[in-house]
């Protein structure tokens, strides 16, 4: 499997998104840096995410570009853009309800030229985030009742768990939660 790599740019209004290789929770710190590069910009008014090279995106992944769709909704912007030529994952999108909030473009002809590489916005997480995670995983339910369904036992965990990090740094620093 090809290790998941994130790339980004912004040019004029517009603001790109590549992701390459198989895509999961390790590095969604660099995907939401990116994101968060991608949305300080004033002046972006759409986005394109081009998943062309992408091979695998796990939930966790799929949930923070759920995101994009979100913030895109937020700021005003144009309605964000999937470009996909895989079968499968545009079956994954489309089952998950990606065609209701982004234009999925299966055959495209991309911009890449000008993209930078997000490694060096995040580290590739040992240990995944769960606050992350859960947040994405909102966001994929926030999409459609389908997902809310799928995903409400894997939210009710990483809730568990990011009480549970929460209440063990309190006792670490000597603080209650209470």
């Amino acid at each position: 499997m090809n290790p998941g790599e994130v790339y980004y740019a912004v040019t004029g209004d517009r603001a790109y998104l590549k992701l390459v290789g198989v895509i999961r929770h390790p590095i969604s710190q660099r995907l939401n840096s990116a994101m968060g590069r991608i949305f300080s910009q004033a002046e972006v008014r759409g986005v394109v995410v081009d998943l062309q090279q992408a091979e695998f995106i796990d939930s966790t992944c799929l949930g923070l570009l759920a995101r994009v769709a979100s913030r895109c909704l937020e700021l005003g912007c144009e309605r964000p853009v999937i470009v996909s030529v895989q079968p499968d994952i545009n079956h994954l999108l489309r089952s998950m309800g990606f065609d209701r909030v982004f234009v999925l473009v299966e055959n495209p002809a991309a911009p890449t030229a000008g993209l930078s590489a997000a490694t060096g916005l995040a580290d590739i997480g040992k240990r995944p985030d769960p606050k992350l995670i859960l947040e994405a995983h909102r966001a994929l339910c926030q999409m459609n009742e389908q997902n809310q369904h799928l995903f409400q036992n894997v939210i009710e965990q990483l809730e568990s768990a990011v009480l549970n990090e929460a209440s063990h740094r309190a006792v670490r620093r000597g603080t209650h939660l209470f």
